[in-house]
């Protein structure tokens, strides 16, 4: 007991700070532990609440893909839902003209109802080579957010050249 209260006197201060330390280290990791593997809810937060209201089955997704690629100038297509963001991706034919690819894109919107569209976010790609000399490639990205906005936002979309036609 002696050899204690002797270490205790000799080295108060040392021993006070060590046990603040090893306090902090402590707060420190529980603090870290919460933050980083604490929460076990969903990713996304309550962001999804409202697609539990109005959900998208993936039938419904599979006859907008099958709709779009019922059109003569589409190569292939691709509808897929991740969280509140639809994803649709086209593909056209060689030489489509930029606005008819456009077009179909935004025909797509009536595909869906309007608490759809209240709710989902919609995401455009779409992409047409080019074998001919009088037409230029492209890929579009485009948006559709579900705050009310009532057209698709084209993106990389250069406005000196109207069309994909070249003169």
């Amino acid at each position: 007991m002696n050899k204690i209260k002797k270490i205790w006197m000799e080295n108060k201060v040392l021993l006070v700070l060590a046990i603040i330390l090893i306090i902090c280290v402590v707060i420190f990791a529980s603090v870290a532990i919460s933050y980083f593997y604490g929460s076990s809810g969903s990713v996304y937060g309550n962001r999804l609440d409202a697609t539990k209201k109005v959900p998208l089955a993936n039938s419904k997704l599979e006859k907008i893909k099958k709709d779009i690629e019922t059109n003569e100038i589409v190569k292939s297509a691709k509808v897929n839902l991740k969280g509140k963001i639809v994803y649709i991706i086209i593909n056209f034919k060689d030489n489509t003209k930029m606005e008819d690819s456009q077009k179909i894109a935004e025909n797509v919107l009536e595909s869906f109802t309007e608490e759809e569209l209240k709710v989902y976010d919609l995401e455009f790609t779409i992409s047409s080579e080019s074998s001919d000399e009088k037409f230029t490639s492209y890929t579009l990205m485009g948006a559709k957010n579900s705050n009310g906005s009532e057209t698709i936002s084209w993106s990389n979309y250069n406005i000196s050249e109207e069309s994909s036609v070249k003169e």
